[in-house]
């Protein structure tokens, strides 16, 4: 076994990437200690007992408005957050460098380019949705077309989130599973 601190590779001793108590240094597992399941479970906990509190507040409120547009009151920032939060995904965070680092700052066009979607949505889209009073797009295709026309792009949507969600966990999964051979080493040198 190496010793602590020092890379092997093909037989080879090297200077390690990072300095520190990494597993990929060590090649020594860690596994969670009694303070960390402590906190884990109390973030779970907490996150549990905030929803189960707004249950049980709310729980008076019937209208569907109520429920999923939070009666249409809401403050834009925890709204655009949460869109923020759900765009982000465990590929995003394992791709992002790796994009920048092959593409450099040309990375940064796509982010620019969402600043002119966000204008465009927010002048050509949004108006409509809400001048309609829709909740969704689906409900517009509802409106404009048929039910058929509705179904079918809420089935295409539920196969294509299948699709990605099936991408989503498989490629972090991966680079985690990664960790626990000495690729992880191999990569990194």
């Amino acid at each position: 076994m190496n010793q602590p601190g020092s890379c092997k590779v093909a037989g080879v001793p090297r200077e390690p990437v990072y300095h520190g108590d990494y597993s990929f240094n060590t090649g020594e597992l860690k596994q969670f200690s009694a303070l960390d399941y402590v906190f884990f479970s109390a973030v779970l906990i907490i996150s549990a007992s905030i929803g189960l509190y707004h249950a049980w507040k709310d729980r008076q409120k019937k209208a569907l408005d109520d429920y999923l547009l939070a009666g249409r009151s809401m403050n834009p920032l925890p709204v655009g957050l949460s869109l923020l939060a759900s765009f982000m995904s465990a590929i995003t965070l394992l791709g992002t460098p790796a994009e920048l680092y092959n593409y450099t700052t040309i990375y940064f066009w796509i982010g620019l380019g969402y600043f002119f979607v966000i204008a465009g949505a927010a002048h050509i889209y949004i108006p409509v949705f809400y001048n309609l009073q829709v909740t969704s797009a689906y409900e517009y295709l509802e409106k404009r077309f048929n039910k058929g026309v509705r179904t079918a792009a809420s089935l295409t949507f539920v196969l294509q989130m299948i699709l990605y969600m099936a991408l989503v966990l498989y490629a972090p999964s991966l680079a985690l599973n990664a960790g626990k051979t000495d690729s992880v080493t191999i990569i990194l040198l």
